[in-house]
């Protein structure tokens, strides 16, 4: 009786044991063989997958290009360069200068008119380059002591209204003037022995070389009062007014 216990308790031991191994089946005659783990396969298909840029098919047999490299976002931008000027575009002339000029003034014996006097007036450019002229002379009577003798001056439009003239080395341009004597003896007789001409009122002056008037020594030109006709171009009909 004993000895029956003794073999099933060893054969129970030895169950035990193979289940507590993994990867061994037992057998249902108490023989156990290992069994190999599976995995799983990969896809029969084992082509690289290449894509295509959308909206474009490659050819047949064709091996899609790769894409164009982005422009770098470190690239110099074009430089400008200064718009050239436009043909035809006008070039600015200097203004004429008092210093510029050599001017003289002519008395019309012709235009004598009981105390009326009337005088040409010449402005020529004596200086190297071109310059412009505008508007009318100013005219100033001076006395022996090279001091301003106030007169009554008018601007006036004739023969017209002034023309711009660009005037270059050696051409002149012309106006009119005229004016009122009085008795030098008088208070209040405006008298001196030279005229000074200018372009700009306050400006600088030049003295002008006289035909014609009363001898400078003798302090005998008297202007009561005075009109200036404008600057012209042309000669003609500037003492016409």
């Amino acid at each position: 009786m004993s000895r029956r216990t003794t073999r099933w308790t060893v054969n129970r031991a030895k169950a035990v044991l193979l289940l507590a191994v993994p990867g061994v089946v037992i057998s249902g005659c108490g023989t156990s063989s290992p069994v190999t783990p599976t995995t799983a396969s990969p896809p029969s298909d084992t082509s690289p997958v290449t894509s295509t840029p959308t909206g474009v098919a490659p050819g047949a047999g064709e091996t899609p290009s790769a894409p164009e490299p982005a422009a770098s976002a470190t690239s110099p931008a074009p430089s400008a360069e200064e718009p050239a000027p436009a043909a035809g575009t006008p070039v600015t002339v200097p203004a004429c200068m008092a210093a510029d000029l050599k001017v003289t003034l002519t008395e019309q014996p012709q235009r004598r008119e009981g105390t009326s006097r009337m005088a040409f007036v010449q402005l020529t450019n004596a200086s190297s380059r071109t310059c412009d002229v505008d508007g009318w002379p100013v005219i100033t009577l001076a006395n022996a002591a090279d001091e301003a003798v106030t007169v009554p001056s008018k601007n006036v439009a004739e023969p017209g209204k002034p023309v711009p003239v660009d005037l270059a080395p050696g051409r002149g341009v012309f106006a009119g003037i005229k004016w009122t004597i009085c008795d030098k003896a008088a208070a209040d007789c405006p008298t001196g022995n030279t005229i000074k001409v200018g372009l700009a009122k306050g400006g600088p002056l030049v003295v002008a070389t006289l035909e014609g008037f009363p001898n400078s020594e003798q302090s005998g030109i008297t202007v009561k009062s005075l009109q200036v006709g404008t600057l012209q171009p042309s000669n003609q009909g500037v003492v016409a007014w």
